[in-house]
């Protein structure tokens, strides 16, 4: 008895038995993972911790699973219609008047064209030059009739949005405006959907949604019957509500108050629907009227309920919450614009937790009004189509979730298939691959005479068994002829670049063609069925021959047949389903082969010492010796979260490094990048920072911590300078090996920030979060708009002004930031002691009584200064950036409330 339970105590102990519990552990987590997953949305749906982070592996398994497929053949019924360099070199600076795009929208149809869908929205009033004028005119007291009515004819013909308006309705049936929304309003209840519904149809964008042709209809057999008069009882509360909000906020002066009006009535309004019927409404309704005459306007027959808290607890005991994402803050074309469009759709990308662009969800709604994706919205009308999403209770969730997708003929009512989605109506995207797999056709051909022009197209190259972008001469007849287009931009400026598995700089138009693609092309990408069940089996499989072989195998055989079941699991994959359009979550198998071989085979091996000096050395090969020393010295350190510290931010980025990047082979440019962070790093350390991390070609770090300092400011400032010095070392070195020159511009601030190692459980890093770190990072990118090479904060400038030489160069808002920030820009260090020399002096003296002009608004006086500046100093970027200001405000001075700040509409 007593051999008995040694033994089976070291069975319970022994690799085979680990191997189990390893095995049981992933079979736990496994179905802990399928019954939080809602499919293919993004992981913010999937739980916390391991379940979410192995849901993220799995979307990256997605993508290297499309990379390893390669390009696929698209319809040749799909292109895009660019706003690229080409165009802008022949149109001129985007955005273009829209008679123009008119004319091109003309002739696009003239050729052929069967759909135009618009990756954009026209969403402000076009300037009409006359108006402006006769505006002006009116001001200074000059109109006379006959003026007027010259001016007025004027106006009329020169009415852009009229132009843009009449080809809309011309070709109201081809036509898909476009629209986005600003808010996703998280998770309301159903009783709160009610009142917001009702709030949502009183708004100009509701009424202008009601006009469009309706090609999606939801079917919802779950929507609680809510009496008319209970309905009419909410509107008139909010009627009320919203008339006290728009008393207090008074008559809108401008129409940035005009939208900050609107924003805080929809937020109360929203706020105030909160308790509507559990509390607010319960004020309102008259109990007598229940036992007598039900409500006004109800029908006794049907009105089955004695009363408000009997229908309340009917209403409530029905409710369910929609699974379909809820949205707010729409915004469309102008009314003008719109008043003839029978089609549009939101052209929101939904991305996941890192920022890939992997699903499209092809139907939003807010309220009970359902609105289509501009993907979805093009087919339907190219096809003459009816889409039908059909929401079930699911009893796991207990939501009402997206069941099927059902396309019908618009003229038959014949099903002619169905769309795959996940329970929230997200479409998996089967990417055809990298940029240009589709068609682009420039405006520049389409606005000119020749009836030839200019594709581009990654096309399949026999002789270099590869696809490459390749330009091809056709006519414009026979190329646009039932052609669906999407119209979107994609010149540099304008670029509307995303994420995708295949291409980090993908033109976001191009994602909504890829989609058009999987339903025109019916490749669209399916759960396996019964994944969850199959799964299991499988696992439990794996685990239990992994488990007995790997006990017995030693080290080398053990990696030799994990590599076999990982690289046979992948094949079987590929090859049997994925390639035909099936997602299988392979990552769980993948993750039990790595946790049995990793832990069985170290089991043998591991002790605590070993552990503690693989600890170090590991951390050792990642961060600085200080942080290692820290760490160790208190086991506190390697918690989650940190304390709150002031230290400075240092966020340091390369100029035009994409440009740059395309004239070297990756060989030649990773030696450049490593040629030139290696130094920048050193002075980092230097200078008694702590580097934070790359990001491609930037740098960030921040001085004060972990050892804390009190100078760390002015650390910061010396490093920035140092680094200015270094760069021209560089510059030196690649001018003599012929590389290409690269400048940097660096952003500083010092501010109280979260310092610590922060992660997840199983993810984490030495980090620093906070608004002081992204001012640093915004101030790092407005380099570009000033010339400057170094600006920092008010904020660090009080902690160096003492030690180092600088300027004022503008009051700014960054995005993201309520109040103004004066910005400075960092020149040199003074020793003790010493002055800033001669010519130096006497540019800041110049400047700085030119900027106290510019913010008096004596815009002339500061000409003068400033024209000084540029005698002694005619390099001087921030000086030419304030004479074109003042020269602007001389000729068109600026409203009366200009306060002097330049607000940044870009990070």
């Amino acid at each position: 008895m007593k051999m008995s339970w040694k033994n089976l105590m070291a069975w319970l102990i022994s690799p085979v038995a680990i191997g189990v519990y390893i095995t049981l552990i992933t079979l736990k987590l496994t179905v802990g993972y399928y019954d939080l997953a809602i499919g293919s949305g993004d992981s913010r749906q999937h739980g916390q911790g391991l379940t979410s982070v192995l849901f993220i592996a799995h979307q990256k398994s997605v993508d290297y699973r499309l990379q390893i497929r390669g390009p696929r053949p698209v319809s040749n019924q799909l292109a895009l219609l660019a706003v690229d360099e080409r165009a802008v070199g022949a149109i001129g600076r985007w955005p273009w008047p829209r008679a123009t795009l008119a004319k091109a929208i003309d002739n696009a149809f003239a050729y052929g064209a069967k759909v135009l869908a618009f990756d954009m929205v026209f969403s402000e009033p076009s300037l009409n030059p006359a108006e402006l004028v006769r505006q002006q005119i009116t001001k200074e007291g000059r109109l006379t009739a006959e003026l007027n009515s010259t001016l007025a004819s004027v106006t009329e013909k020169m009415d852009d949005d009229k132009a843009l308006a009449a080809v809309y309705q011309k070709y109201a049936d081809k036509i898909v405006a476009g629209s986005f929304f600003s808010d996703i309003i998280t998770a309301p209840a159903p009783e709160e959907e009610t009142c917001l519904d009702i709030v949502f149809k009183r708004t100009p964008e509701a009424k202008q949604w009601d006009k469009e042709e309706v090609l999606v209809a939801v079917t919802d057999p779950y929507q609680p019957y809510v009496p008319g008069a209970i309905l009419e009882a909410i509107k008139g509360l909010i009627e009320v509500k919203e008339a006290e909000v728009r008393g207090q906020l008074g008559t809108p002066k401008n129409k940035n108050d005009q939208i900050r009006f609107e924003a805080h009535t929809r937020d109360v309004l929203r706020e105030y629907c909160h308790d509507m019927l559990d509390k607010t409404l319960r004020e309102h309704i008259d109990a007598e009227a229940w036992k007598t005459a039900v409500l006004p306007g109800e029908n006794p027959e049907q009105f089955k309920f004695t009363s408000y808290e009997a229908w309340l607890n009917d209403f409530k005991a029905k409710s369910l919450a929609n699974s379909i994402e809820n949205v707010d803050g729409w915004v469309l074309n102008t009314p003008e614009v719109a008043q003839g469009t029978k089609h549009t759709a939101y052209f929101n990308t939904e991305q996941d937790g890192d920022g890939t662009i992997r699903s499209k969800a092809i139907v939003v709604r807010t309220g009970n009004t359902y609105f289509p994706a501009i993907s979805l919205k093009s087919y339907l009308v190219a096809g003459g189509l009816n889409a039908a999403p059909k929401l079930d209770f699911n009893p796991a969730s207990g939501l009402k979730e997206v069941v099927d997708v059902e396309i019908t003929n618009n003229e038959t009512g014949d099903t002619i298939g169905h769309m795959p989605t996940d329970r929230q109506g997200k479409m998996l995207i089967n990417y055809a691959g990298p940029e240009k797999m589709f068609p682009y056709l420039s405006f520049a051909d389409l606005l000119s005479d020749s009836p030839d022009a200019i594709i581009e197209q990654r096309t399949y190259v026999p002789e270099r068994k590869g696809w490459e972008v390749r330009q091809k001469k056709v006519k414009k007849a026979e190329f646009l002829k039932d052609k669906i287009f999407v119209v979107g931009a994609t010149a540099i400026g304008i670029f509307d670049l995303r994420v995708t598995p295949f291409q980090e700089n993908f033109p976001g138009a191009e994602t909504h063609l890829n989609a058009i693609d999987n339903m025109l092309q019916k490749n669209f990408f399916r759960t396996f069925p019964d994944e969850q069940i199959y799964m299991v089996l499988v696992l439990a499989t794996i685990g239990l021959i992994l488990s007995v072989a790997l006990s017995y195998l030693g080290a080398v055989w053990g990696l030799a047949l994990a590599a076999t079941f990982l690289s046979g699991t992948a094949w079987i994959d590929q090859h049997y389903f994925f390639n035909k359009g099936m997602v299988v979550t392979i990552i769980w198998p993948m993750v039990l082969i790595l946790a049995l071989y990793v832990s069985l085979t170290f089991y043998r091996y591991l002790t605590e010492e070993r552990g503690k000096k693989e600890l170090r050395q590991t951390f050792q090969k990642y961060v600085s010796p200080a942080i290692v020393e820290e760490i160790l010295s208190d086991p506190k350190n390697i918690e989650l979260g940190g304390k709150k510290v002031k230290l400075t931010v240092f966020f340091s980025d390369v100029r035009g490094f994409t440009t740059i990047s395309e004239k070297l082979d990756p060989r030649a440019l990773s030696d450049l990048l490593n040629s030139y962070l290696t130094p920048m790093t050193s002075l980092v350390f230097s200078n008694r920072g702590t580097l934070d991390k790359y990001m491609g070609d930037a740098i960030m770090a921040f001085f004060g911590a972990p050892i804390p300092y009190n100078d760390h400011a002015k650390y910061a400032c010396r490093c920035a300078l140092q680094s200015l010095e270094k760069l021209k070392e560089l510059q030196r070195e690649y001018e003599a090996k012929g590389l290409p020159s690269i400048d940097i511009g660096i952003g500083l601030n010092t501010g109280e920030v979260s310092v610590g190692n922060m992660g997840s459980e199983t993810v984490r890093s030495y980090t620093v979060m906070g608004d002081a770190v992204n001012l640093a990072s915004r101030l790092e990118g407005i380099n570009k708009t000033y010339g400057t090479r170094i600006i920092l904060s008010e904020m660090t400038y009080v902690e160096v002004k003492d030690s180092f030489v600088c300027r004022e160069v503008d009051w700014v808002k960054v995005k993201g930031k309520l109040l103004p920030v004066k910005i400075y820009e960092l020149i040199a260090e003074l020793k003790a002691g010493e002055q800033p020399a001669p010519k130096l002096a006497e540019t800041l003296k110049w400047f700085n009584e030119g900027y106290g002009h510019y913010h008096d608004k004596n815009w002339q006086a500061g000409l003068d200064a400033f024209s000084k500046v540029l005698d002694i100093s005619p390099q001087d970027e921030v000086t030419k950036l304030y004479i074109e200001r003042c020269q602007e405000y001389v000729t068109e001075p600026p409203a009366d409330d200009w306060d002097g700040v330049f607000t940044m509409k870009t990070k």
